[in-house]
């Protein structure tokens, strides 16, 4: 292939047709990159965090640098056709679970430019599951100054959205790398719906500023593909569960590789909104983890009762477990009194494991030792009572009562025990785990099983 875009470029410059200087460099770029183009190839593996490979540099030379300028021609069309585009915008983020759109070939690809007042917009693909939209983007300009930003450090652009024509709640974050005049950046959505979705919607995206230029950007984008759906595990366990005058049933459960969600329909008391939350464990009782969460419409029932669905986000998962647990809590519209929380510092060097920390409503945490060693600290424990207590809040405090800091999330040990580890960074010398926990308990819970394959 390599040797047939040669030829192509040969071509090309027998004809009468000039090059501009930037692709030709661009061209070069790509194909010193390209495996066979030279006797030689070292080949160095870029950091995962990078935000634009070359393939992303090369395909933004090619797209932006030749449709940008207005010069096309035949031959360069078909070079362009030729030459690999190798990468994403997404597969540049550096979040993980969108680096997973472009790892698992979930991204719609879309590739449709909007210009007005001087600002080229392209929306280049998209991802819809789990509850998450995300759109990758790139901007081209020499009206306005672009800007790099961070995940929750700005917005770039302005816009509106719909699904099949229908407005819905959605929490939006932006990515956003700028090289030249040209910016790639994603939409990254959490959304929540008081309806069900077709496999392939429709977003109407209307974007009405860019970098502070007001106009108009609008886009119809058909969302979804097979590959998405390959990668989606969906079911409808419409299991019920009451507590007091509330009903909650579990209508949806969706497990993809970027996101996952399940979506709860809620009856209760209008004055009980907001007293009840959700926590999500596999079958075995392992948490899922959370990704955030939204509600839709609130619908008024009458007689002081309220209808509404709820939208709980879990981080991405390959596989859908057999199973799940859903703890629900209920603070009872009870704040936390400060008055009503109490410290305990276990210093772990002086102290006989196991040790048990009771709390208020009949739960337990059992600290059953910890390592010191070269790189990391490791604290380990066991629960009973109530699953959440596998994430609740530890810290751990040097000698001279410093904060080590946590690695990473708790990870279960065992599937026959409900036994964790935390790891902590380095330390040495004694070192005290503390934690808080209320003198009376003010939240109940209760849990349900779902058997998700039955």
């Amino acid at each position: 292939m390599n040797k047939r875009v040669e030829e192509l470029l040969q071509s090309w410059g027998n004809d009468k047709e000039q090059v501009p200087d930037f692709f030709s460099k661009g061209i070069d770029n790509i194909l010193m990159d390209l495996p066979g183009s030279n006797s030689v190839v070292v080949e160095t593996k870029p950091k995962r965090n990078s935000w634009i490979g070359k393939g992303l540099v090369a395909a933004a030379v090619l797209t932006f640098g030749v449709i940008g300028s207005g010069f096309v021609s035949p031959t360069m069309a078909q070079v362009l056709k030729e030459i690999p585009i190798i990468g994403s915008i997404f597969g540049g983020s550096p979040d993980t679970s969108l680096q997973m759109i472009h790892e698992q070939g979930l991204a719609s690809q879309l590739n449709e430019t909007v210009t007005n007042n001087g600002i080229s917009l392209t929306i280049t693909e998209a991802f819809l599951g789990g509850g998450r939209i995300a759109i990758a983007y790139t901007i081209e300009t020499d009206k306005v100054v672009l800007q790099d930003i961070s995940k929750n450090q700005g917005v770039p652009l302005s816009f509106d959205a719909q699904l099949n024509g229908q407005r819905f709640d959605y929490i939006a974050e932006f990515e956003q790398h700028v090289n030249g005049d040209v910016a790639t950046g994603i939409i990254d959505m959490d959304y929540g719906l008081s309806y069900s979705l077709i496999d392939q919607p429709t977003l109407f995206l209307n974007v009405n500023e860019i970098a502070g230029v007001q106009g108009t950007w609008n886009f119809e984008l058909l969302l979804g593909n097979e590959a998405t759906s390959a990668a989606t595990e969906g079911f409808a366990p419409l299991e019920t569960a009451t507590w007091d005058e509330a009903t909650f049933v579990v209508e949806r459960v969706e497990f993809t590789p970027v996101q996952s969600q399940i979506i709860i329909d809620s009856t209760m008391p209008r004055k009980e909104m907001g007293n009840y939350f959700f926590n999500l464990f596999d079958e075995n009782g392992t948490s899922l983890g959370f990704g955030g969460g939204s509600g839709g419409a609130v619908n008024d029932l009458g007689n002081g009762m309220v209808n509404f669905r709820e939208t709980v986000l879990l981080p991405g998962r390959k596989e859908a477990p057999n199973g799940l647990i859903i703890e629900i809590t209920n603070n009872h519209g009870i704040l936390g009194d400060p008055e009503n929380y109490m410290e305990v510092n276990v210093p772990l060097s002086d102290t006989v494991f196991p040790y048990t920390i009771n709390y208020s409503d009949g739960s337990k945490l059992i600290i059953t030792g910890y390592e010191q060693l070269a790189n990391k600290t490791i604290v380990h424990y066991d629960i009973e009572g109530m699953l959440s207590l596998q994430n609740t809040f530890l810290m751990l405090w040097d000698h001279n009562g410093e904060v080590i800091t946590e690695l990473t999330e708790p990870e279960r040990t065992s599937l026959g025990t409900l036994s964790f580890k935390r790891e902590f960074d380095k330390s040495e010398g004694p070192i005290t785990l503390h934690t808080s926990m209320e003198k009376v308990s003010t939240i109940d819970w209760k849990q349900i099983e779902i058997d998700l394959r039955d």
